[in-house]
């Protein structure tokens, strides 16, 4: 595949990742109390530009994210075993996110249609 292949190949697949998967849960608990750590992977970033997955622990007190030897915050963490539920977890939490702001952005679209256009205003939008 030539690189012009490949760029509409990677622009196709581009178009098709809006599509909605099927939520994952978290299916590692934190421990009971005395129980020491678990271990498995948490994402972090879903609402950011760099959302990633990262090892993880938790106890019955606390969690850690990007460590799995001691806990380094507060509260304990539900986790996932694998790195692909996180990733998949992670995609669901993004699908969910962008969806919301497409939602918002159809609102004020919305609200712009349904007021009345006068004077400078007329056509501003470049649809007339």
């Amino acid at each position: 595949m030539n690189k012009k292949e490949a760029a509409y190949v990677e622009e196709l697949l581009t178009r098709i990742a809006l599509r909605w998967t099927s939520p994952v849960e978290p299916d590692v608990m934190p421990p009971s109390p005395g129980g020491g750590l678990v271990k498995g992977f948490a994402f972090v970033g879903a609402l950011g530009m760099s959302p990633r997955v990262d090892v993880a622990c938790s106890s019955s007190a606390g969690h850690a994210l990007g460590r799995d030897d001691k806990i380094t915050s507060q509260n304990p963490k539900r986790l996932y075993s694998t790195r692909l539920r996180a990733l998949r977890a992670l995609r669901y939490a993004v699908e969910e996110r962008c969806a919301r702001l497409l939602r918002d952005i159809d609102h004020q679209i919305e609200r712009e249609e349904a007021e009345p256009r006068t004077g400078a205003q007329e056509g501003s939008d470049g649809n007339g």
